[in-house]
């Protein structure tokens, strides 16, 4: 573009020397063609100067542009490695989460297991404490059984707290106030021997008991004396009728654990009793619980 208007004036006076060496045109027309010639130069002088402009500006923008660029690319670069940054941090959170989704799996497996176990064991002792009632609900039925025909006043059966509770009257066993026995003594403890005898796995205990009222004549008190009745008892089963001893324990309670009230006679007549205390054996049921496990 400036080269051409270098050009432009030189071109210019070579047609004026051909025009004057010519003798074409005459002086007036030689002006003239000047003063065109020097309106054409300004004209294009200016039209120069706004090209310049604008290519200065077109220039100026594209430095914007370029560094609008740089700046979208800069900022475009640091957005490329936070997703980096975050996909390895997804990455360590998901491998975390796998190892920690293992460990809980493991230990709620573990925790499963635990579970079974302690369920397995409540079953099973559940199943030694069910076998133990019925084996004291069985020997209770067979001393109903062998007693069927007795005065049912004078006997009494019952079940609770995985013990059986065999109760015999005074009269059936001893004479009023005494530890002597009655006549029917021997055959009373001659049917319990035989049944109890069957049971190997029982533990025994004879309590002796007295009402309020009655005068225990040659004994301290009646604690004592009702001691002294259960041991006479235990003794007999030992020594007449076969009994292991280690399955006995006498005891006595005196008028402390009252049946009912004292302030009859017929109250009192049922207070003053034997009671036939018989449960499982700790080491029997450890043995029925090791069974219920199939062991």
């Amino acid at each position: 573009m400036n080269r051409d208007l270098y050009l432009f004036p030189l071109f210019t006076l070579l047609l004026a020397v051909f025009t004057l060496n010519s003798g074409c045109v005459g002086k007036k027309k030689f002006l003239t063609e000047i003063s065109n010639r020097d309106s054409l130069a300004y004209v294009l002088n200016v039209r120069n100067l706004e090209l310049s402009r604008e290519v200065g500006k077109l220039k100026l923008n594209l430095a914007e542009k370029t560094g609008e660029g740089n700046g979208l690319r800069e900022i475009y670069d640091k957005q490329v490695v936070e997703i980096k940054k975050l996909d390895k941090e997804i990455e360590r959170l998901g491998k975390q989460s796998s190892s920690t989704q293992q460990s809980l799996t493991q230990e709620l497996s573990l925790r499963d297991a635990q579970l079974a176990e302690k369920e397995q064991v409540i079953k099973d002792f559940g199943l030694t404490l069910q076998k133990q009632e019925d084996g004291i609900e069985a020997v209770l039925n067979e001393l109903k059984a062998a007693f069927l025909d007795a005065p049912p006043k004078d006997f009494g059966y019952e079940h609770k707290d995985y013990r059986g509770y065999f109760v015999v009257s005074e009269r059936q066993l001893f004479r009023p106030g005494t530890d002597q026995f009655a006549k029917t003594t021997n055959a009373v403890l001659e049917k319990i021997a035989r049944i109890l005898n069957n049971h190997p796995e029982l533990q025994i205990l004879v309590v002796g008991h007295s009402d309020s009222q009655s005068a225990v004549k040659g004994f301290k008190n009646r604690l004592d004396f009702s001691t002294s009745r259960a041991a006479a008892i235990t003794e007999t089963l030992t020594k007449e009728f076969y009994m292991n001893g280690v399955q006995l324990t006498a005891a006595g309670r005196g008028d402390f654990e009252p049946k009912t009230s004292n302030e009859t006679e017929d109250g009192r007549s049922q207070n003053r009793r034997i009671e036939f205390v018989f449960y499982q054996r700790i080491d029997e049921v450890r043995k029925m619980s090791k069974e219920a496990k199939g062991q």
